[in-house]
């Protein structure tokens, strides 16, 4: 027989042959393990430290863990019926502890009141645990806590709550006093026998700011803090608060027959706890002559050196402060003869020397344009004259940037 050259078929395969698992990894951990290795993001994986888990979608956990030397794991389905359940245990929790702690706080309000010790503020009263059923014991106590409360802010240097009382008395409307000025009478000494600011004198009677008042003249006093201001034209109520730092409140309750969106030209209101407004004065010349005779600067004389003033026209006439303010000085001051030094707020001062005659004194307030002196040549000067200095914070300036009008001596004589 002729032997056939023709390949043998091969046997049918019925059986493959896997790769040998590991010894101790289990065969749901290399599934698992191939299929991430095809798709990382079809599932996430939680790494806890002793364990991971990775979920696998549809619900579906897969766990891991390693327990004596060898790896565990095991499936996990978070069904419905489980995160139901869940939801459960964690409502209850969380129900648990809100009872928990009301009962907590109704037990800690209920021994704050449970003992009579004496204290501050119910220092004592939390150390017994004893509760109080008796509501007259109960109340009786929260009146001693309460006056313990007083106490406490007293030391402590709490301003306490006005009572009832002051309330309604505040609620009065402030009413206008009319006092003709005796002999003797300053706006201090009246603001002080009507326990008022003399500031809420001066504005309601229209007094400038350093004004002096005389005998017989009438004032206008209001019996609390405050001042009658005389509405012009063309103002709104809205402005004149705001201007002043008044509330609308506070404003109501003293001037309920004020008609807040309509106010009359002239119309007189009461502003609680405001001062007037002062505009800002200008500045007067202390001589009505203007000429200056030596001029702010260096010089040559009588004497080579730095004027730090003003050298103007004025034979013994009287010498005017150029603005309002309080004499800080009023005596004899070397070379500058009889002097006087006016501060007239915290950042102006100013000198008026070589006066014949000094009008006013230390602590005097002057008010512009009053006579302070009487010009003349004491000291080292060649002549009647008034030597006049301004200083901003200290230092010297040139008074022509302030004072208007002034020339220099005309060559004519």
């Amino acid at each position: 027989m002729l032997s056939s050259n023709k390949p043998k078929k091969s046997a049918k395969k019925y059986f493959t042959l896997k790769e040998p698992t590991p010894v101790g990894i289990p065969t749901l951990v290399q599934q698992s393990m191939r299929s991430e290795e095809k798709s990382e993001s079809r599932g996430l994986r939680f790494n806890l430290g002793f364990a991971e888990l990775s979920y696998r979608g549809q619900g579906q956990f897969l766990y891991f863990y390693k327990r004596k030397g060898s790896l565990k794991s095991g499936v996990f389905n978070f069904d419905r019926r489980v995160a139901l359940f869940t939801a459960l245990i964690i409502s209850l929790i969380a129900a648990s502890a809100t009872y928990g702690f009301w009962k907590k706080r109704q037990h800690a309000v209920a021994l704050a009141i449970a003992d009579t010790k004496s204290g501050i503020g119910g220092i004592g009263r939390l150390e017994t645990g004893k509760i109080i059923d008796n509501p007259e014991e109960i109340m009786s106590n929260l009146v001693q806590m309460e006056e313990d409360e007083k106490i406490k802010d007293q030391l402590m240097g709490v301003i306490e709550d006005k009572s009832k009382e002051e309330k309604e008395a505040n609620k009065e409307t402030v009413q206008k006093l009319q006092y003709k000025v005796k002999r003797g009478d300053t706006l201090k000494s009246i603001a002080r026998k009507y326990n008022i600011k003399p500031e809420s004198i001066s504005g309601s009677s229209r007094l400038n700011e350093y004004q002096d008042i005389k005998p017989g003249q009438t004032l206008s006093i209001p019996t609390r803090d405050g001042f009658y201001y005389v509405v012009k034209k063309n103002e709104r109520l809205a402005n004149i608060l705001q201007a002043h730092k008044v509330t609308l409140d506070k404003f109501m309750a003293q001037n309920d027959s004020v008609n807040i969106d309509l106010l009359d030209v002239g119309e007189e209101i009461f502003l609680p706890g405001a001062k007037p407004i002062r505009k800002p004065e200008t500045w007067f010349v202390p001589v009505p002559s203007r000429i200056i005779t030596s001029h702010y600067g260096h010089r040559t004389f009588p004497r080579s050196a730095f004027h730090r003033g003003l050298d103007l026209k004025a034979f013994y006439i009287s010498a005017r402060a150029a603005k309002s303010g309080v004499v800080t000085y009023s005596g004899w001051l070397g070379g500058y003869g009889n002097a006087i030094i006016i501060k007239h707020d915290d950042t102006y001062k100013t000198l008026y020397g070589h006066l014949s005659k000094r009008l006013v004194s230390v602590g005097q307030h002057v008010r512009r344009g009053q006579v302070v002196g009487r010009t003349g040549d004491t000291g080292y000067s060649f002549g009647p004259h008034l030597h006049f200095e301004i200083s901003r914070n200290g230092e010297n300036v040139n008074p022509r940037k302030f004072l208007k009008g002034l020339r220099s001596r005309s060559k004519k004589r």
